[in-house]
């Protein structure tokens, strides 16, 4: 397990002095060990590296550095306190795994980059001054001398699969070296980053900008969560134990905090996270494996816990490269979290020490805690009722209502407001939503409120429960216990059904405003697809961007889409009834509001009346509610004469709101063709109502 020990109070210099001293005795032992005795220079004998170990002596102490010592009882002592735990060396050496033979190998490159006259001293050894590091039999001779189990593991440490090579704490060679060079000549070499490490450099691998992160610690206080889950993924983490590094999958609905647990449980025992984009680290697919190996790295030079977000990117179905992900996170030498919206079943298969956690969004009341805290010292400028109800109508996770409190005090300080409403919460709860809705449906801007709306008692009084159903659901559902008798189709749905221009668009648009939640018209010609299985697929691209987004879906003229089952007489009606059977099992799983319009109630499949939760009628309004249209349609900056016939109007021409609203237009634009001061007249009323009745295929 890693762990995060506390660096010496010695700077990474005098740290990498420490080893430099040690590894010039080894230099000098060995030259001593390799002595041809028949070829003497001065008295000394020659090393087979083709130099007098007097001469390295020399050009060790020219520098005026104390000679390093023989190998002795000394030495070792030496090496050992060089490499007590405490400094970035242990550190390296405790992370990777690193055997005694592997630790030196790293204590000779890291030595060799620390002191240049180290460095010029080997290179007069080896001959070659053209060369600049070590090849792999210089290493074996310094390291092992002539034991033969002890070059035997030398060799095992630079193999492939060991730690030096697959944490990329080493290289050997070129690959242009691997056909023309032998093993033992390969030169071999500390990488960057570990050099950079070791000389005081905290900063991430640059290689993996984009991808990884290092995001701060979170406190447990921070997070709104039932505690006996937050104890089962503290078991399941188990991070402050010694044993095997643990292996977890925590799933849950974007944003409920499953990455905040994992920082908050990681600092209580001292280690940092690094966070991995599995969808921008898939995108790569010809880097995986060295991207992988550099992030295992960047991981045990933190002693920190990894944790692969993958959000959408690991699917239920596997594929080789998610595989591959899965294969090459197992060789982590610390913890490692997957995080998931869904649950991959191909993981535990491929991850066999997997453990899950299920993380639940948030319930309403702890989202209405996670917005109190997120406001903070400003909680005292909103009423607790509009928390409740803010909470209510936004399923956030915690880390978006979060930024949206925050978002909604930078505002109130800006604005100079001494009081936060609904609207204030609601325009920042908007902007947490992310989706793409638009590229599927076309957003409608809400334009009417209450006022505009002229309708009689029965149709109002089932528009007002559609709309406190939509507010209060949330508090129906767990507060009050529906949610145990409704295990799916907890959404809301409406069907409204009426003649052209008796306000159906108009009742979309209210509910969006009252709600705040984006209107998105559903284009039919965006949807439906001649071809088999298409119309399901880019219905379901509607559904699955609607999720995430709390927008209203709203599907005008439904009935082209939603049309009645017909008995299988043909390839065409079979596939046309799999259309029909895909948006009733959509429709029952969203759990957000669709709202379908239609100019025929009747053409519609029984099932979608069945299970639609609310039908609307809309009828041609009766001649008193097509007079209050009239009056309604003018805008109170539009001068009218005082002898419009508003009755006469609605007795005569029958009439939808909408096309009411066509004709009144109409008229105010021959008006103010005679001047900006002009009077809208009672004759230009009358002759705009008799052209737009004309329209409609009516006689007046």
């Amino acid at each position: 397990m890693l762990t995060s020990a506390p660096m010496s109070d010695a700077s990474p210099s005098v740290q990498l002095e420490r080893l430099a001293a040690v590894v010039r005795g080894w230099v000098e032992a060995m030259l001593h060990r390799t002595a041809r005795v028949r070829d003497v220079v001065a008295g000394v004998p020659k090393s087979r590296y083709a130099v007098a170990a007097t001469d390295v002596v020399r050009l060790l102490t020219e520098a005026e550095r104390p000679p390093g010592p023989a190998v002795t009882a000394q030495t070792e002592a030496a090496w050992q306190t060089a490499i007590q735990p405490g400094s970035r060396f242990a550190a390296l050496r405790d992370g990777a795994g690193l055997d005694d033979v592997a630790t030196r190998l790293v204590a000779v490159l890291a030595a060799l980059e620390h002191d240049p006259d180290l460095e010029r001293a080997c290179a007069f050894a080896w001959d070659d001054f053209t060369r600049k590091r070590p090849d792999a039999g210089f290493l074996t001779d310094l390291v092992a001398g002539d034991d033969v189990e002890a070059r035997e593991r030398v060799r095992a440490a630079l193999t492939a699969d060991a730690p030096l090579r697959a944490l990329r704490i080493v290289l050997i060679g070129a690959p242009a070296e691997a056909d023309t060079v032998p093993p033992s000549r390969r030169t071999v070499r500390l990488t960057d980053r570990i050099i950079a490490h070791l000389q005081g450099d905290d900063g991430l691998d640059p290689s993996l900008d984009g991808v990884v992160g290092a995001p701060p610690p979170a406190a447990r206080a921070s997070i709104v969560m039932p505690a006996t889950l937050l104890e089962v993924a503290a078991r399941a983490l188990r991070l402050g134990d010694a044993g095997r590094p643990s292996r977890t999958l925590m799933i849950g609905p974007i944003g409920v905090g499953k990455l905040m647990v994992v920082r908050a449980l990681a600092a209580e025992v001292g280690k940092p996270v690094l966070r991995v984009d599995v969808g921008e680290l898939l995108r790569g697919a010809d880097r995986l494996d060295e991207r992988m190996a550099r992030i295992g790295r960047e991981a045990m030079l933190r002693g920190a816990v990894v944790v692969l977000r993958g959000g959408t990117a690991l699917e239920d179905q596997a594929t080789p490269l998610a595989e591959r992900l899965a294969e090459l996170a197992r060789r982590f030498p610390g913890p490692v979290v997957f995080t998931n919206h869904i649950r991959p079943s191909w993981l535990i298969h491929a991850v066999p020490d997997l453990v899950e956690v299920a993380v639940p969004a948030p319930g309403v009341h702890d989202r209405a805690a996670l917005w109190r805290a997120g406001l903070g010292a400003a909680v005292g400028l909103v009423d607790d009722e509009i928390l409740e109800e803010i909470a209510g109508r936004f399923a956030l996770g915690g880390s978006a209502i979060v930024r949206a409190a925050e978002r909604t005090v930078v505002q109130a300080q800006l604005r100079g407001r001494t009081q936060l409403t609904i609207q204030d919460l609601t325009e920042s709860a908007r902007l947490m939503l992310q989706h793409r809705l638009g590229t599927v449906a076309r957003r409608i801007q809400p334009g009417f409120s209450w006022d505009d709306l002229v309708l009689p008692d029965d149709t109002m009084d089932t528009i007002k429960e559609l709309v406190a159903f939509a507010k209060h659901r949330a508090h129906l559902l767990e507060d009050w216990g529906w949610g145990k008798k409704l295990p799916y189709g907890r959404g809301v749905s409406a069907i409204m059904a009426g003649p052209p221009g008796t306000g159906k668009t108009m009742v979309a648009q209210i509910l969006a405003g009252e709600m705040g939640y984006d209107l998105y018209l559903i284009e039919l010609s965006q949807v439906v697809n001649k071809y088999v299985g298409e119309t399901e697929k880019n219905l379901g691209r509607v559904f699955d961007e609607a999720e995430s987004s709390h927008a209203i879906l709203f599907f005008d003229e439904a009935d082209a889409l939603f049309a009645k089952r017909t008995e299988v007489k043909s390839s065409n009606d079979r596939y046309a009834n799999l259309e029909v059977n895909y948006l009733l099992q959509r429709m029952e799983t969203y759990n957000g509001i669709t709202l379908l319009a239609t100019n025929l109630e009747q053409g519609l499949d029984e099932a979608f009346k069945r299970r639609v939760r609310f039908s609307i009628m809309f009828e041609m309004p009766e001649p008193p509610v097509r007079e209050l249209l009239w009056r309604s349609m003018f805008p109170a900056q539009v001068k009218l004469a005082d002898d419009v016939p508003w009755s006469r109007l609605a007795e005569k021409y029958e009439m939808a709101g909408g096309y009411i609203k066509k004709a009144a237009l109409r008229a105010a634009a021959r008006a103010i063709a005679r001047g900006r001061d002009a009077t809208v007249t009672a004759a230009d009323i009358e002759l705009s109502a008799a052209l737009e009745y004309r329209e409609m295929g009516r006689v007046g």
